[in-house]
């Protein structure tokens, strides 16, 4: 029986459809390269390779779109024809796989983590995982899916700072800041063109209001995550959002033109993105010019086929049709939403719960009925993790009720939200900006702050 880099078995193949998988985990883990074409390839020549079949229903799973399921399902097909032969690792991550396609995200999550407590080695289930955990909001696993492995891994094993990075990422997602940026520089160290590290370091300073360190940061960097990377338009991203809170909007649109959304999304990662930062300037009442609206004739297309699939996603197609008034849109989305909320498996609590009444609640705002949209977004905001995203992607939702709360005249609310933020990021000028927009006072707590 052959064995991967890191010891772990494998059932069938060759040594040549080894190196097949070795060259797409490099690429899943390192966002450069396309690693479904390698295994594509792979396959072709090694067609009973069980687990590069497993690793493409898998990868194609992570890219969290219906539209790449019955590519997912037919690999999976594949992978079940040959599990006679396959390891007894081989065998489970089918069936945790099976559990995944299927809807169940977290009873798929735990047969993950019984693949990894037999091969804590196994770095493509632990990075499927650790996607998985990112999808669901499961900060807490985030961070301790990568703990109960880390012992089995260190420098002399590949892949090591792909390990560490995704553990600064867990980190940093239950608040660890300090030992977070520890984390993500070490991962560094061991390997600079790490784009989720990077990303993981930019995250803490991202919650800590460290906008100029953290613009130097990214830009410093540029070399090592930018070029020919697939992750970079989210590292983009949070470029534009130090900037965004700088209030420096031209330079945040220059950005979203050239290399946040320059042209139609070929994936719905880089659609939330663009969306989540139009959102953000159109609560400043920036003027962003068509823009929003061909993110939301994007969406439009999209729903049609990709609505009830995953609520994170069919959220921000809300933002999208209430930002540019399509009331008609935002009609049939709820409608959708409320149909997706029915469903079995994860996402329909996800979408229930989290999902259905922050819908409302931006359809509200959109309606310029502020007090209903808070009435909508503040039960829900504590508990957003939910439906996944990150602390900095669901900050969109405190941006939205703190906002909403100024425009309803709740300046009570406002500055109850607003004090939060300034604890939290002393130097960030957010949340001075509204600040300033409330009658100033001596008593004001916020003023203090801020001052």
């Amino acid at each position: 029986m052959i064995r991967d880099a890191r010891d772990v078995p494998v059932s069938s193949g060759t040594p040549q459809a080894l190196i097949g998988y070795e060259t797409a985990l490099a690429q899943f883990q390192s966002y450069v390269g396309d690693p479904i074409a390698t295994l594509d390839a792979t396959l072709a020549e090694a067609p009973d390779f069980v687990i590069g079949h497993l690793f493409k229903a898998l990868a194609l799973f992570t890219a969290s779109e219906k539209q790449f399921m019955p590519l997912a399902l037919a690999s999976l097909y594949e992978a079940d024809r040959h599990l006679s032969r396959a390891t007894d690792r081989e065998r489970a991550l089918a069936a945790a796989t099976h559990h995944l396609l299927g809807g169940d995200w977290g009873l798929a999550c735990r047969g993950l983590d019984a693949v990894l407590m037999e091969y804590p080695r196994d770095a493509m289930t632990l990075q499927v995982a650790h996607l998985v955990d990112f999808f669901r909001g499961d900060a807490q696993n985030l961070r301790n899916r990568v703990s109960r492995v880390l012992p089995h891994w260190d420098e002399s094993v590949r892949g090591y700072s792909y390990v560490l990075g995704m553990h600064a990422f867990g980190l940093e997602e239950m608040n660890q800041y300090a030992e977070a940026e520890a984390a993500g520089r070490r991962a560094l160290t061991l390997e600079p063109k790490d784009a989720w590290a990077v990303h993981a370091v930019t995250h803490v300073m991202e919650m800590q209001g460290r906008i100029e360190e953290g613009i130097s940061w990214l830009e410093s960097r540029r070399d090592d995550w930018g070029p020919d990377n697939t992750f970079a338009f989210h590292n983009w991203w949070h470029l534009a959002l130090f900037h965004m809170d700088a209030a420096r909007y031209e330079r945040v649109l220059a950005l979203y033109d050239a290399v946040i959304h320059p042209e139609p999304a070929q994936f719905v990662l880089p659609l939330i993105d663009a969306t989540a930062l139009l959102w953000r300037l159109h609560l400043e009442k920036i003027d962003v010019g068509a823009r929003f609206g061909l993110v939301a004739d994007e969406w439009e297309a999209r729903q049609e086929r990709d609505h009830g699939f995953y609520a994170f996603n069919d959220f921000h197609a809300m933002l999208a049709f209430a930002a540019t008034g399509r009331h008609e849109a935002m009609t049939r989305q709820l409608e959708r939403l409320a149909t997706a909320a029915a469903q079995k498996g994860s996402n329909g609590p996800a979408t229930r719960e989290v999902c259905l009444p922050l819908a409302h609640g931006i359809a509200e705002f959109a309606r310029e009925r502020y007090s209903a949209a808070i009435d909508c977004i503040e039960p829900v905001r504590d508990i957003a993790q939910r439906f996944g995203g990150s602390h900095a992607q669901r900050d969109l939702l405190t941006l939205t009720l703190i906002e909403a709360a100024l425009r309803a005249n709740q300046h009570s609310r406002a500055r109850h939200y607003l004090a939060e933020r300034v604890v939290h990021k002393p130097a960030s000028a957010w949340a001075h900006r509204l600040t300033r927009r409330m009658s100033p006072s001596a008593a004001n707590p916020v003023s203090r702050l801020a001052a």
